[in-house]
Formats: structure tokens, sequence, C-alpha cells
């Protein structure tokens, strides 16, 4: 996610708690990479992922999505509950935000329970527990059937909006919010604007019913839409590893592009005023020069959606980002690099956001050859590894932190190690922990064999 300037350089955002879950146990980074610690394209991803059947609804009027989520997921360790996430009951979103879930079931387990953890004053509550009455072993597959209502808010910079014209959703359904290793992450929202969550890759299949008149961009490659009665009709699309889907519902001016293989769709809401030529035009160069930087794209193709209340900030989805009419390059380059750092290597975005924010501002300013952009921001006294949370008696300094201090840190690890040597490193850190959610140690140890640039990061206190 892009925000609020940083040192007069770019906008930000993303997100943790006070209370902060432990990541997942990790070896040793001192010794030497090996080709398991820096294999030579993307890991796969992981056969046990869960899978997850989501169909939506959305009403004439563009404001209530009613949807039903499938989810088979396969534990590995133990557990004898479900945890979902309903972010959108947190409190960045627009007034009338709200995901409410109306049933949720697993086998014989129906009463669920749903807490605040975080939530806006009188919304349902951003976590729900789905107690399994038994524990159920590693390895077994549980399947959970949920019916929930999003109700849509007005039009902000948030993953939740609607102007009447556009609708907007992403994170809207509830979220299994387990991390392998680790187990379940059930850390507060706070009131510092970002993302808090945290996501295995799933295997998605996504429809979405609208009015016939409308368009639906949707995670993925959707098919051709197909007649659904009463003067709507249904969008699908399948097999796509994610974490996380975004869908975007209205009348859309649409330019198409192909960068390296990759086809990318750049499309403007009819309220939002700006070119469709100039959002592709950016987009291209940027995915463009973050492909010879980072490794191929992750994705079978790239949808960015221009949405009217975005200014000039942008808001990052497993291939695809929305972004404001206001058509920043950095911010464009910035929410294009977050299909590698969070959408192919993911994170706690509550508990590590510097993992993806600070890699994404570092990125951009590697390819817009910005290298001296935020070199003041390394003066800023907080750790570059602190969670989102700890910003929320000082919210600005979330971004000047966890952006600007982070990217600077990484400019600087660079510079210090010698730019060929770093950023096979972080192509390393990328091959060895796609479709993961990875965690600072995971740095550490594809950082290996540069020990002044683990230097640089664990004085600004990125790495532990």
């Amino acid at each position: 996610m892009l925000l609020a300037a940083v040192c007069g350089a770019a906008p930000f955002v993303a997100c943790s708690s006070p209370d902060e879950p432990k990541p997942r146990a990790t070896g040793s980074p001192t010794a030497s990479p090996s080709a398991e610690v820096c294999p030579a394209r993307y890991a796969d991803p992981d056969p046990e992922r869960p899978r997850v059947t989501l169909r939506f609804s959305l009403d004439a009027a563009r404001r209530i999505v009613t949807g039903t989520e499938t989810v088979v997921f396969t534990p590995d360790q133990p557990v004898r509950e479900l945890v979902f996430r309903l972010w959108p009951n947190q409190p960045s979103a627009a007034p009338g935000t709200r995901l409410t879930v109306r049933t949720a079931r697993a086998g014989s387990a129906v009463r669920f329970t749903v807490e605040s953890a975080g939530a806006a004053e009188g919304a349902p509550g951003t976590l729900l527990r789905l107690p399994l009455g038994r524990e159920v072993p590693a390895g077994e597959a549980i399947t959970a059937t949920l019916d929930f209502t999003l109700a849509l808010g007005g039009a902000v910079f948030e993953r939740w909006g609607t102007t009447g014209r556009t609708a907007w959703w992403g994170t809207g359904h509830p979220l299994l919010a387990w991390e392998r290793g680790a187990g379940w992450q059930t850390q507060p929202s706070t009131t510092v604007l970002g993302e808090y969550a945290v996501s295995e890759s799933a295997r998605y299949d996504v429809t979405v019913d609208a009015p016939a008149a409308d368009t639906v961009l949707i995670t993925g490659v959707a098919d051709a839409p197909m007649p659904a009665g009463l003067g709507r009709r249904r969008w699908h699309a399948m097999n796509l590893t994610a974490r996380d889907v975004s869908v975007a519902v209205g009348s859309f001016a649409q330019r198409t592009g192909v960068v390296n293989g990759t086809p990318i769709v750049a499309a403007v809401s009819s309220d939002t005023p700006t070119s469709p030529d100039a959002v592709l035009e950016h987009t291209t160069r940027a995915v463009r020069d973050l492909v010879k930087l980072l490794g191929p794209f992750p994705y079978p193709n790239l949808t960015v959606v221009a949405l009217p209340s975005f200014g000039r900030r942008g808001i990052e989805y497993p291939g695809g980002f929305f972004l404001g009419p206001t058509l920043d390059p950095v911010t464009i380059t910035h929410e294009a690099a977050h299909e590698w750092f969070y959408g192919l290597v993911g994170d706690n975005q509550a508990r590590d956001p510097w993992l993806d924010e600070a890699f994404a501002t570092y990125a951009e300013a590697v390819v817009g050859n910005r290298l001296d952009a935020y070199r003041g921001s390394l003066n800023q006294p907080d750790r570059v590894g602190a969670g989102t949370g700890s910003f929320a008696a000082e919210p600005r300094g979330y971004g000047q932190v966890v952006y600007g201090k982070g990217a600077a840190a990484l400019l600087a690890a660079r510079a210090n190690a010698g730019a060929p040597a770093f950023d096979a490193a972080v192509r390393c850190y990328l091959n060895a922990n796609a479709w993961q959610v990875a965690t600072p140690q995971d740095v550490d140890r594809s950082l290996a064999t540069l020990p002044a640039a683990r230097a640089v990061l664990r004085d600004a206190g990125a790495l532990p």
C-alpha cells in the first residue's frame, strides 16, 4: 500500500500490534547459502495449500455484497478451532462498511464467536473463531463453509468502497488466518492505516454476479461473462494461486498490453478522471524494470484498476492493484513491486510490515534510479522491524520508519555489499520463500554471505 509522503519522497502504508505473535521457527543464517537456500527459480506452491471457493453477488445499487465461502484447509499442526479475520470491520474502513458472517460450519461445528480485536466502534469485530469440538491432527483436511454479507461504505482510500456507480472490495471475505509453522494469527487491528493480514497462498476459485450492464474485474484470469438471470451476468476466475483476491465492478475504459509474455489490463472506472493509456504506459514500464531487477512476474496476468477516491495512492493485491487518478510513477512502481513483496513472498503484515513495504519502496527506488531518495530517514530512531501497532501513538512514524527508513536501510545495505551481490541475494530470498509467509530470519539467511549488508539492517532494527 502507498500512503503519505515520507521525507518528501513518496506516498505510503501497512501494519502490526502491541501483542505481536511469534513467527515460525527458522534455521541458522550463518552458513553459506546452498542450492537449497538459493534455488535457481521460484519454489513451487505448497501442494497442501488451502482451496478457497468464493461466490459474490452485488446488488443493483452496488452497495451490498452477499457471499458464500468454502475453504478446504489442511493444517500442519493439530488444531481445535478455525480462525478467520473480518478485516472490513477495522477502524480505517469508511463508515457503514461491515462484514457480517451469518452462518459458519465445519462438519458438525456451527457455533462461532466474533471478537472485536480492534474493530471500529459498532462494527461486528475482526476475529471469528469456529470451535471444531475436537482436536484435528496435522495433515487432516477440514472443510468449512461461511455465508456472509459485506456492506460497502463510501468512497475513501481503502480496500472497500462504492460511489454508487463503481464498487470495489479486496479482502472482502473471511480470511483464514493461518501461518504455517506458527499457527493462528490473532493480533488486533489498530487505528494506524494499513494492512494487518497474514494469509497463506491458496488455490482460489471466484465467481461474481453483478448487474448485466457492469464489467467485473477479478484477481486472476476471468472467463467471458455468462447470463445469470434477472438482468445479471456471472463472471468466473479459477485456478489462481494467491493470498487474497480483489474485485471491482462498474463501467471501465480499458487498455491492454504485454510485458515479457504477461498480459496487463489497465482499467479506469467511469467516475475516475484519468487516462487508461497513461495507466498502461506507467504500469508496463514499471513491470518491465522490476522483472529485470527481481525475476519473472509471479502471476499469469496483472490487472490495474484506477478508482476515484485514491488520489495519488494505491493498494496492492496478488495479480493486480488499485490506484487513484493522480498517476504518480513512484506509486505505480511501488504497487507493482508488491507483486513480489507480499504477493509472491508473503509476510505477517501486522508483525513484520517492513518485509513488504520497505522492500517495495526499495525496489521502486532502485528501478527509478532514486538511490538517495530516502537517505534522510535513516535518522529515524524507531526500529524498521517494529510492528504496525507500535506506531499507534504516532501513526505518521509508521510511514517514516517502515517505508522510509526501511528502504534507506536496504539501499545502504546494497551499497555496502555491492549491487550485483545484493541483487542476487534478494533474488535468492524471493526464490527460496516463494508462496510462503516469510520472516526477517529468512532475509537474514539469504544475506548470509554479505555481512556488510546484514550489519546495516541489524543497525536499523530490521534484522534480529
